[in-house]
């Protein structure tokens, strides 16, 4: 979604009382000059929420969540940044900026606003050709799935009748351009130039956004000579299926109340629990569960997630696949398994939403199903050691990984090596070698790239910023000693960019702050910084300890390298030496705060 601009964020962000908006959400209590409630963002028995009408801020003090009205719109909604402004405009009844931006306008109406009016009429087209004359079959096969026709217009269902141009010609006499339906991803165009409909004789499921618009189509084939049984739109300005979650827009609510999704791998076996009554259900759109649709379904607060895959071959490596992805987010995960020759539709139809149920509440976990399957793979490698060890590297190397990202901790890892040394009458202590190996080699990723992620915060940088969230006035007397490339901590960096941006250009208030959208990722951290920073008061003696601090690390480091490299004069390290006396507590040439 593209990015709106600076002055429109400010005006959304004043038009929002967060008081106003958080009453929408949370019972909230006034206490004093503030308001306080029970944080829908953990499990909170005590009221934890403290909102503020006068800086317009939410805190949670027990997990952390807070700052803006975008913040806890963000975090509630599990949308993004630029959704959660475009929420509350529309809220503030705001008129949108052009697609969100100032930026160059999109030739040939090919704004995310104009294809998603073409969207919009494909879905109604599909919908009403299900219920003409020409649509009986599709209808027929519909029902014949025991999907009711409560659930079917619920749920949207469409029909793309066996005509290779039928929607092309009702969406030029709609209106619209080609180039408009290709964009949209609804309509090909050949080698003779020659436009033809994608779907063709399917019945077809609308996949719908947060924001609840049709943005793109699955088609399940009719027709049994078909090559592709199902088919879905190509990735499109408005549609990219590695980041979208099918009925995630039914789902929502039941996964957010719960903390639970179930994923299964197909329309029908989404659809079928959800008309059973089970209401966090979703499905991945025809590929493997990426790390996008892993982070979307965090971002909607599920703690516990079910893989309900298909009980054959394919279905167990998908799972298999998908665990890393859960592991890396933190997120527990289990698998279960649909007794052989079924598939989750079939199996809700067959067995009934209850046994549904208990099926996904006695799933194992992760660990426990790998190792199940692993188990079935060193029966079948027999006496055959290179097999056998090859089987038992990739289930430790799973184990090492959930260690790594902080899955399971040392003690499970030691009661596994015992339990799989056991079977397999190998001493535990070689079991352990070959982990601690297997760790030497496998990194969580983006740890490399972020040798900082674990190191404690560091204290002056921290409090600088503390001081600056505050105290904007004060920008000045930092901004002359320091810039943010002297931050080493990375998200504190993060914000002290921010900060300069806006107080280089003579506009940092808290304001600003609120409502900038770089700082979408922090906004928690934006909290602390401000209460911690309003809590200790004493702003001017605090960022002048502060820098002083900074920069004397700073010519500590710089010393170090000078003489460790080998690299400049006598003079250069004596200049260094005389910096260091200077600092921190005999500072030269410091600019006063006034």
């Amino acid at each position: 979604m593209p990015r709106f601009p600076e002055h429109f964020i400010h005006q959304v962000q004043q038009a929002t009382d967060i008081v106003d908006l958080i009453s929408q959400y949370v019972a909230l209590k006034r206490k004093g000059s503030e308001y306080v409630g029970l944080c829908p963002f953990h499990d909170d028995k005590n009221p934890s929420l403290t909102v503020s009408p006068v800086k317009q801020i939410f805190k949670c003090f027990a997990c952390g969540a807070g700052v803006s009205v975008f913040h806890f719109l963000m975090r509630y909604e599990g949308i993004t940044f630029p959704e959660a402004v475009r929420a509350l405009a529309q809220r503030a009844h705001i008129p949108l900026p052009m697609d969100g931006a100032p930026a160059k306008p999109v030739p040939d109406g090919l704004s995310k606003s104009d294809l998603r009016l073409v969207t919009a009429f494909a879905g109604e087209f599909f919908r009403k050709e299900l219920f003409s004359p020409g649509g009986a079959d599709a209808l027929a096969y519909a029902r014949s799935r025991q999907l009711t026709d409560e659930s079917i217009e619920r749920f949207a269902l469409g029909y793309a009748p066996p005509g290779w141009d039928a929607l092309y010609h009702a969406g030029r006499r709609k209106g619209f351009s080609a180039s408009q339906l290709v964009a949209a991803g609804l309509v090909s165009q050949g080698k003779g130039g020659k436009f033809y409909d994608r779907f063709r004789n399917r019945l077809v499921f609308p996949i719908i956004d947060s924001a609840d618009h049709v943005i793109a189509f699955g088609g399940r084939a009719l027709a049994g000579d078909e090559r592709a049984k199902y088919l879905n739109s190509p990735d499109t300005a408005l549609f990219d299926k590695s980041a979208q979650l099918f009925a995630l827009n039914w789902s929502r609510q039941g996964i957010r109340s719960s903390g639970q999704a179930i994923v299964v791998e197909g329309y029908l076996d989404a659809l079928m629990p959800l008309q059973a009554g089970l209401t966090n259900v979703v499905a991945p759109l025809g590929t493997a569960l990426t790390d996008r649709q892993v982070r979307l379904l965090c971002r909607n607060r599920a703690r516990d997630v079910v893989l309900l895959f298909d009980a054959d071959t394919a279905g167990a490596s998908a799972a298999e696949r998908a665990l890393e992805k859960f592991v890396a987010q933190q997120v527990h995960v289990r698998v279960a398994t649909v007794p052989s020759g079924k598939d989750p539709c079939d199996f809700c139809l067959a067995e009934g939403p209850e046994a549904l149920r208990q099926l996904v509440d006695a799933a194992p976990d992760a660990i426990q199903y790998a190792w199940q399957r692993r188990q079935a793979e060193l029966d079948a490698a027999g006496a055959r050691p290179a097999d056998r060890r090859r089987v038992v590297e990739e289930f430790l190397r799973l184990v090492v990984t959930s260690s790594a990202y902080g899955a399971i901790d040392e003690m499970k890892r030691g009661e596994l090596a015992q339990h799989i040394g056991h079977i397999l009458n190998v001493p535990p202590r070689d079991l352990q070698q070959m982990m601690h190996r297997l760790a030497r080699r496998t990194r969580p990723r983006g740890q490399t790239a972020r040798p900082d992620e674990h190191r404690p915060p560091d204290r002056a940088e921290r409090q600088i910023l503390e001081v600056l969230v505050c105290r904007p006035d004060l920008f000045d007397a930092a901004g002359e000693r320091i810039d943010p490339g002297d931050f080493t901590d990375q998200r504190l960096r993060e914000v002290a960019q921010c900060i300069w941006r806006l107080g280089t250009a003579g506009r940092l208030e808290v304001d600003s702050l609120l409502s900038a959208e770089e700082l979408g990722p922090y906004g928690d951290l934006l909290a602390s910084l401000t209460l911690e920073g309003q809590a200790r008061g004493n702003y001017e003696q605090t960022l002048n300890g502060a820098l002083d601090k900074l920069l004397h690390r700073k010519s500590l480091q710089e010393y170090q390298n000078v003489k460790a490299n080998g690299i400049g004069s006598d003079e250069a390290l004596r200049e260094i030496q005389q910096r260091l006396r200077g600092t921190p507590h005999q500072p030269t040439r410091r600019p006063t705060i006034q």
